[in-house]
């Protein structure tokens, strides 16, 4: 595997230039024999290929057994005789072996930090430890570091223990968790360990954040909760049969029952016998929690759907929820107004307590920079809201966390320039004893930086002959140190005007293409859009109950397991 973690997946040109043919349904001929007979079969690369395969897409060892797979394998090559299950699965086991020491030596050499996500799957409870960093080609990576069967409530050992294993504790920024006491807990656990040895950010104050799937999950539970029974009603008509638990697939159904219930669908005539009907305040209130879950389902398709995905939006949506739902609460009833006002607490605590997080990195998008954080502290002044819109404060982090950048980057110079200085030396002094007139009447070579010496009108007067070129030397010396300037990256970066907002940019390829023009900022801006927001993404984002491991998975073996779900998020394109 390359170092900047793209995989050659374009097709073997020596495979693809034989051609099978399947003499099956004509009869076939002497030629197709003839082929058959002269192919070489190559038994061990068939065997590593097939697990290759299994570890890198979504497909069971058994399918060796599958008899369409079979046949298909057999329309290509008739000869091919494939591998048992429990052969397949010593091979992926061998082949995980293989990527797992290229995917060591890729952590190890990053030049950037690595934020963690951890998402807890049941029965039983496994732990999804996830590495998450943008590589030096500015794509966005989710590596799997673990699938782990917790046992005994060790959720804090098993976190620590992987770290050590895949040896990138030092580089360890940030870790994402849902909300609860145990969770907390764990990252207190976490965050102890890891500060014996390495520095966190700001004093670790970016390091545990707090999963928005699981804010927005909640906030929609708050909703649902509040028509529970007339739910039950709905589904005793006109039942929906078992349905995975996501709060938009409830959501869903209750605006279809919305469209039919004019048209006499939810009649008594339609139901079965004595069941309940709803009466029209029911209905009512079904309308006002659906309006309320469209706006929760309308800014969760932008954070948990985008084609490019970043921190740096969700303080912009974040708000624009809050907003949507305040306009509807005060148009609304008493009923919808109370029910907003539930979900609006959770989400001003969350806000709060990731504020900080939030707010350094949307400063990170050329859109919104400090200008945001600027219109967020002029749109609330005043009006008594319990939201830290400090804008000193968020300037504050971002210098501090551009300053340590700045080190790293000076301290990463300096030892580039080290490692090399011992044979620029030898070459000066080689090319020196080949030069026939003297150094000292030569001007210094334009990449060494030379001080300025401050002589007196004395001195001046009484060089000799050679005044001129050292005073022509000295000057260039200064001109070259006073035409540097003074702002740094940062100073740069936000005196800039903000760019136009639109939904289809791509804040990565942004920064790849300016981190030449911002060397330093652009190391800390890969570090912060890194950060995962959420454990999980796309429909999982929307579950109301704790996710279950696939049942064919938990079949293969602890091994296995971990082994396939490591792989697949490795070759994984996201």
């Amino acid at each position: 595997m390359a170092a900047n973690e793209e995989f050659d997946e374009s097709p073997d040109t020596e495979m693809s230039s034989y051609h099978f043919k399947d003499g099956s349904e004509d009869g076939g001929n002497d030629d197709d024999h003839d082929v058959c007979a002269t192919l070489e079969y190559d038994a061990k690369e068939a065997s590593r290929s097939l697990a290759m395969l299994v570890c890198t897409e979504d497909l069971s060892p058994r399918i060796v057994e599958n008899h369409f797979f079979l046949r298909y394998v057999h329309s290509l090559n008739p000869i091919a005789k494939l591998d048992s299950v429990e052969t397949l699965k010593t091979n992926c086991l061998k082949y995980y072996a293989e990527e797992e020491v290229k995917i060591k030596h890729v952590l190890k050499n990053l030049d950037w930090q690595i934020s963690l996500s951890v998402d807890i799957l049941r029965s039983p409870s496994y732990m999804r430890l996830t590495a998450h960093f943008i590589n030096d080609t500015w794509k966005l990576k989710k590596w799997v570091l673990k699938f782990h069967v917790l046992r005994n409530n060790v959720l804090p050992n098993a976190i620590q223990n992987a770290l050590s294993y895949w040896d990138i504790e030092s580089k360890i920024s940030a870790i994402t968790l849902k909300s609860g006491s145990e969770n907390d807990e764990t990252v207190e656990k976490v965050k102890d360990h890891l500060q014996k040895t390495t520095k966190l950010r700001l004093n670790g104050q970016l390091f545990h954040v707090y999963c928005s799937a699981d804010l927005f999950s909640l906030m929609a539970q708050d909703a649902l909760h509040e028509i529970t029974e007339i739910i039950d009603k709905v589904n005793e008509i006109m039942p929906w049969g078992n349905s995975l638990p996501l709060w938009c697939l409830t959501t869903s159904r209750l605006k279809e029952a919305l469209e039919l219930e004019p048209m006499g669908e939810y009649s008594p005539q339609n139901g079965p016998e004595n069941c309940n009907t709803l009466s029209v305040d029911e209905w009512v209130k079904v309308r006002g929690i659906c309006r309320i879950l469209d706006k929760l389902h309308e800014v969760a398709k932008v954070l948990f759907h985008t084609k490019y995905p970043t921190v740096s939006i969700y303080l912009v949506y974040l708000q624009q929820l809050r907003t949507s739902l305040t306009q509807e609460g005060s148009s609304s009833d008493g009923f919808v107004r109370a029910v907003i006002e539930k979900m609006l607490q959770k989400l001003d605590k969350y806000w709060k307590d990731m504020f900080l997080v939030l707010a350094v990195a949307t400063v990170m998008d050329p859109r919104s920079k400090m200008k945001y954080i600027e219109y967020l502290s002029m749109k609330y002044k005043g009006e008594g809201s319990d939201f830290s819109f400090q804008v000193s404060s968020v300037y504050e982090a971002i210098c501090s966390l551009f300053d340590d950048n700045l080190a790293r980057f000076v301290a990463k110079e300096n030892s580039a320039s080290d490692s090399t200085s011992s044979d620029s030396k030898e070459e000066e002094d080689f090319d020196s004893e080949k030069e026939e007139d003297s150094q000292s009447e030569k001007m210094a070579p334009p990449t060494k930086k030379r001080k300025v010496k401050k002589v007196s009108r004395h001195e001046e007067g009484s060089k000799g002959p050679n005044c001129g070129s050292n005073h022509l030397q000295d000057y260039s010396a200064f001109a070259q140190s006073t035409n540097q300037s003074s702002k740094s990256d940062l100073d740069w970066y936000l005196e800039e005007p903000v760019i136009p907002w639109s939904e289809d940019f791509n804040l990565l390829k942004w920064w790849r293409d300016a981190s030449p023009k911002y060397p330093v900022l652009s190391r800390m801006a890969r570090d912060l859009l890194a950060i995962p927001i959420s454990v999980v993404t796309a429909d999982d984002a929307y579950y109301t109950e704790e996710r279950k491991v696939d049942p064919r998975l938990i079949s293969s073996g602890q091994d296995l397991i971990n082994a396939l779900m490591c792989t697949r998020s490795w070759y994984k394109k996201h």
